[in-house]
């Protein structure tokens, strides 16, 4: 080695290097340095949690506010890497809007409009309804990976069957209609309009004749389409048995001894063109969030929380609102409530997986760039109506449904069907999961309203919710999360304000010592995946496995989008 190399190497380390790249570039160059180092890598797919030794945070301790599943899943990675960890809840379970509600369950509120409510779970023991999140996509690896490691099995849970129910109030008819009827009519019906469209020459200057033949051959499959007897060669949609089964001559149910499965009849066109049933959720489940396979925990949704719960139960002081925060350059200190008292506790490092509008409202001195971040940062209304059915009405020979989704243009928007315990004699049914304007105006009804408006919807779909012997009023539970103390709403509101961009990139990022976690920090808002997510990107940060940058160009979720599948 050169004098001169030796000189470059005492006067460049690495570290000095990296320095000056940031001074001149930014984090931006900064972290672009790093990656072309081979320093930061940057894996396509998730690859698994961080990899910590069990003696990589002995000496260095971590106060986690809040026992959601952001804040569950941090402090079980920390802790198995040595950490000492403890964590402050506000209320007096774990879990946050990971809630199931079983008989005995107290759901409280607080409005302006009502002031504090109570609702008793009355359910019959071993019913449950998950009152917050109720699915898990098959690419949600890392909820997957975390159950597998915590021994809670899980089941299928169906979003989407072909016999499911949608219903408008637009149009001269209005009675549910079949969701495969819907889908393949109209595909029929678009089908049919195309060949046209191809036999009468609109589409030669894009398609040669031989593409044209091909494109034929599609739509005579993809529509379900049939020669015209009358005319050679047009391709007409008349139906398909892929609706179900019309009925034989004397109205009985087909296939019977006598007669073969035969197409029922179709919607008419205009009809369902008038009915306007692509604006109400239609095609959700073809959005990527909730393409089949989807799980669910056996048992409900809060066996993760058991499970996270076996693991740092112990770590967690219950009924301990956090008054105010102090971060610092190398701690924080955080003041709570213990019944009347205050104390104070102080760390290391402090996560916090508290809801942005509510972490907003505790005394802090976060910087200005931070506090403006999170002030900025709101939160969705979302409501939701558990009932108990004395009878499994829904799988009868009347509907046929067994899982998945009906869909309404009513206030209640959907009724979910459970993806369990078939052919038993009672069972729970998600009777509303209300978004936006309706959620808000759902949510300040009195409970009693709410489940008379619920009722009134789900009768729009099934008249049996008329029968009080079947759907008992007195068993029913509703929850609007923007009321829940320390939720703040359903979740963070990202994608519909110009400043955004920003605010998601600066809380991606700690204020000092001070980090936030939770689906809000992810994007994947709405979803356990991105609370995970968030989770292990501060325990990177903390830990030291990634540099406290935030790439260039990154952007805030769409949260409609990611959360109802619109403005996909």
């Amino acid at each position: 080695m050169s004098k001169t190399t030796q000189k470059w190497n005492k006067g460049w380390s690495r570290r000095k290097f990296l320095t000056q790249v940031g001074l001149i570039g930014g984090a931006a160059a900064l972290y672009e340095t790093m990656v072309a180092m081979n320093m930061v890598a940057i894996p396509d797919d998730w690859e698994g949690p961080p990899e910590l030794s069990s003696r990589h945070g002995l000496g260095k301790s971590v106060l986690v506010l809040g026992a959601g599943i952001g804040g569950l899943t941090t402090a079980y990675i920390l802790s198995k890497a040595g950490y000492r960890v403890e964590i402050l809840e506000a209320s007096a379970r774990a879990g946050g809007r990971n809630h199931t509600a079983r008989r005995g369950e107290v759901v409280i509120e607080e409005s302006k409009a009502h002031g504090t409510t109570y609702q008793e779970c009355k359910f019959d023991s071993g019913l449950y309804m998950n009152m917050g999140p109720g699915r898990l996509p098959y690419h949600h690896r890392r909820v997957l990976n975390y159950c597998q490691e915590l021994n809670v099995a899980l089941e299928p849970y169906l979003m989407n069957t072909t016999g499911n129910l949608f219903q408008t109030s637009k149009g001269a008819d209005q009675s549910p209609q079949i969701y495969r009827k819907l889908q393949n009519d109209t595909r029929g019906y678009i089908s049919e309009l195309l060949a046209k469209a191809v036999s009468q020459g609109a589409l030669d200057k894009e398609l040669n004749k031989e593409d044209r033949g091909k494109l034929m051959s599609l739509l005579k499959q993809f529509g379900s389409l049939k020669e015209t007897k009358d005319r050679k060669g047009q391709l007409k949609y008349q139906g398909t048995t892929r609706d179900g089964c019309g009925p034989d001559p004397d109205g009985n149910p087909t296939p019977n001894v006598f007669y073969n499965c035969e197409a029922p009849e179709v919607n008419p066109l205009e009809t369902l063109l008038n009915s306007e049933f692509w604006e109400n959720s239609f095609y959700d489940p073809m959005e990527f969030e909730w393409q089949p396979t989807l799980f669910q925990p056996v048992g409900g949704m809060d066996k993760i929380v058991e499970g996270f719960l076996r693991k740092v139960g112990h770590l967690i002081t219950y009924n301990a609102p956090i008054t105010g925060v102090e971060t610092g350059e190398n701690s924080v200190t955080v003041t709570y409530k213990d019944g009347n008292t205050e104390r104070q506790k102080s760390a290391d490092y402090c996560v916090s997986n508290i809801p942005c509008p509510i972490l907003n409202e505790i005394d802090n001195n976060f910087a200005d760039d931070f506090k403006l971040a999170v002030e900025r940062t709101t939160f969705d209304d979302s409501c939701k109506v558990g009932w108990q059915c004395n009878t499994r009405f829904w799988e009868s020979n009347k509907y046929q449904i067994y899982g998945g989704i009906s869909w309404t243009d009513d206030i209640i928007e959907q009724i979910w069907y459970p993806s369990n315990d078939y052919f038993t004699q009672k069972g729970t049914l998600t009777g509303a999961y209300i978004h936006g304007k309706n959620a808000t105006e759902f949510g300040e009804l009195s409970l009693d309203e709410r489940l008379r408006r619920a009722k009134a919807g789900g009768a729009r779909l099934h008249p049996e919710f008329r029968d009080n012997s079947i759907v008992p009023t007195q068993l029913g539970l509703s929850i609007a999360w923007q009321n829940i103390p320390y939720a703040g709403g359903a979740w963070p509101s990202w994608g519909e304000n110009v400043h955004d961009d920003a605010d998601y990139e600066r809380i991606l990022l700690p204020d000092r010592r001070f980090y936030i976690v939770g689906d809000q920090a992810s994007t994947l808002p709405g979803w356990q995946e991105g609370a995970m997510m968030s989770a292990e990107h501060v325990v990177n940060l903390i830990s030291g496995l990634k540099p406290h940058v935030v790439p260039e160009g990154t952007k805030a979720p769409n949260t409609l989008r990611v959360t109802q599948g619109i403005g996909r």
